[in-house]
């Protein structure tokens, strides 16, 4: 039994077929044996409507070997904020004389809650059902908005950066603190609402000093993660349109800066026509242009072509469809 498991990323523009593919790749790693489990992140919902089945924050079972779960947006943001609030209750003690939770319902509004919250929900979801004797042989994510998903994956790159720099001003913070106590042979206090409280002036007893090295083991720890190419791949999902095209282009140049390996171009929805009705030409002539361009715009990914289906594949029987043509993603 594998002690971590292969995480997969399914990436794309709004539309492409990005949740269907990630289902049918899932039942493909299921008939091959593999345990599997699949997340949907994505708030639009729709990786229940893809299996025919009800979804929620629980596994539950698709078929042998494959479960599914789809994230509760607002149960996972009401979570995040509610742990935050605790969190800075316990980091400051004389916090808890005030009402925080009225501020909750600014907060849920702030710029970047959404990412910091989805990146705590992967956290758990890794740490829960990718780690261990008992953890999943792989871990497939439908994702959010391009634009939101790279925002996420980003985030343990820049905030340990942030928060090595906090570390390092905390510490001289905390080194002016020892130098006046020692000087003054006082303790450190302040007031606060008419009570006077004790201020930390050595790393041991600082709260602040421990929740930042908590964080930054954390993000190390998910970074590691993200960035190992034996253990975490993007797939990147497009049909053959230009504007698909181009996003995938910029998403993989991103997604290299920061390290997350990106390994297979799945082009969705592809014409495959015998002979060609005059209505579609333009169509035809536009994917043949689309493909051009991903071939010049996205190098050395493995390519893999999905024919236009003549009926949308919903449920895990007309998924299998799909699935036949995924067998090469490891």
């Amino acid at each position: 039994m594998r002690t971590v498991a292969l995480i997969r990323f399914f990436l794309g523009k709004g539309g492409v077929g990005k949740t269907t593919t990630a289902a049918a790749y899932s039942i493909n790693k299921a008939l091959q044996g593999k345990q599997v489990l699949v997340v949907s992140l994505d708030p639009a919902h729709n990786l229940g409507d893809v299996f025919e089945e009800e979804l929620g924050d629980d596994p539950v079972k698709i078929m042998d070997n494959l479960v599914a779960i789809e994230v509760d947006y607002d149960k996972m943001i009401r979570k995040h904020l509610k742990d935050l609030t605790e969190k800075i209750k316990d980091i400051y003690g004389y916090l808890k004389i005030f009402n925080l939770d009225r501020y909750v319902d600014v907060l849920k509004h702030s710029p970047g809650i959404e990412e910091q919250a989805s990146l705590e929900k992967i956290i758990e979801i890794i740490r829960k059902y990718g780690v261990g004797d008992k953890a999943f042989d792989i871990i497939v994510f439908d994702t959010p908005p391009t634009g939101l998903t790279l925002r996420i994956m980003a985030l343990p790159t820049i905030s340990l950066i942030w928060i090595e720099r906090l570390i390092k001003l905390r510490l001289a913070i905390l080194e002016r603190r020892k130098t006046i106590s020692s000087i003054t042979g006082e303790q450190f206090e302040v007031e606060i609402t008419g009570k006077r409280l004790k201020v930390p002036i050595s790393v041991k007893e600082d709260p602040i000093f421990k929740e930042l090295t908590k964080l930054r083991d954390e993000y190390n720890w998910i970074n590691q993660h993200l960035t190992d190419p034996h253990t975490t791949a993007a797939i990147m999902v497009i049909n053959p349109e230009t504007l698909p095209v181009l996003e995938a282009y910029r998403a993989v140049e991103f997604l290299k800066r920061i390290n997350v390996p990106v390994t297979h171009l799945i082009v969705n929805k592809i014409f495959e026509l015998k002979t060609i009705p005059d209505q579609l030409r333009p169509k035809l002539e536009e994917q043949e242009k689309a493909l051009a361009l991903a071939r010049e715009k996205l190098p050395g990914l493995e390519v893999i072509m999905i024919p236009y289906l003549e009926k949308e594949p919903r449920g895990p029987d007309m998924l299998k469809k799909v699935a036949e043509y995924l067998s090469t993603i490891p």
